[in-house]
C-alpha cells in the first residue's frame, strides 16, 4: 500500500487541512445522448470532469471563515490528489453551495464544513 506524500487539497495557495472525508467523482459529460429503437446508446463524450467532495473536521470559526471566503470566490485554482493516476493535478474550479455545522456556541467551534468543487473544464 502506497502513501500519499502530498497535500490532498490546496485552494489557491491555502492548504486545506483537517479533512475528514475526501472524494473525487469522475463525472462524464455527454452530448447528443439518445437511444435508437434497438435500445443502443448513441452519444458523444465531451469529457471527464473530476468533481471533488470534501468534509472538514472541527475547526475554529476563524479557520471556517477563511475557508468560506476561499469558496465564495467565483473561480479559483485547485491542486488536488487524483486517486486514479496517483498524481497531484491543478485546474480551475468553482464551489457549489456549501454548509457549515456549528458544534458549540461557546468558542464558536464549527463541527464540520461540507463542500463540492466543480471543475471549469474537462480534465486534461
Amino acid at each position: 500500500m502506497a502513501n500519499i506524500n502530498s497535500n490532498l487539497l490546496v485552494i489557491g495557495s491555502t492548504n486545506i487541512s483537517n479533512i475528514s472525508s475526501y472524494e473525487v467523482q469522475y463525472n462524464k459529460l455527454w452530448k447528443d445522448a439518445d437511444r435508437n429503437m434497438n435500445g443502443d446508446v448513441r452519444a458523444t463524450l465531451i469529457g471527464i470532469f473530476p468533481k471533488i467532495v470534501v468534509k472538514t473536521t472541527v475547526q475554529e470559526q476563524s479557520l471556517a471563515s477563511t475557508l468560506g471566503n476561499l469558496l465564495n470566490q467565483p473561480y479559483f485554482s485547485v491542486t488536488f490528489y487524483d486517486v486514479l493516476t496517483n498524481t497531484v493535478k491543478t485546474a480551475q474550479y468553482y464551489a457549489s453551495d456549501f454548509t457549515t455545522k456549528l458544534k458549540m456556541r461557546q468558542g464558536a467551534l464549527i463541527d464540520e464544513m461540507s463542500f463540492s468543487l466543480v471543475p471549469v473544464s474537462k480534465r486534461a
